[in-house]
């Protein structure tokens, strides 16, 4: 596995990934709510690799989010402010 970010091979272990101080305090991955009274699509990701050369941190989703997730796919919607957004040019190399 490579870094996403960087290419660097150079990757941590898997390691638990908390949100919190308190060890049930999980990262979540949410998408919009379908529908008025339909649940918000949420995902649990309980274990991360870090890459070790530029610090990038790759979160994965337990192995029961990630079956719901996949069965949840094609009817998810993008939040709103998650679209990524285009100021013009940027100076900066990365």
């Amino acid at each position: 596995m490579r870094c996403g970010i960087c290419g660097s091979a150079r990757l941590s272990p898997v390691g638990e990934l908390t949100s919190g101080e308190r060890s049930f305090e999980r990262l979540r991955l949410r998408f919009r709510r379908p529908g008025f009274f339909k649940p918000q699509p949420t995902f649990e990701a309980s274990r991360a690799r870090a890459c070790r050369d530029c610090g990038a941190l790759f979160p994965f989703l337990t192995e029961y989010d990630r079956r719901q997730l996949d069965e949840a796919a094609d009817e998810l919607i993008e939040t709103e402010d998650a679209a990524p957004h285009h100021y013009g040019p940027s100076d900066s190399p990365g």
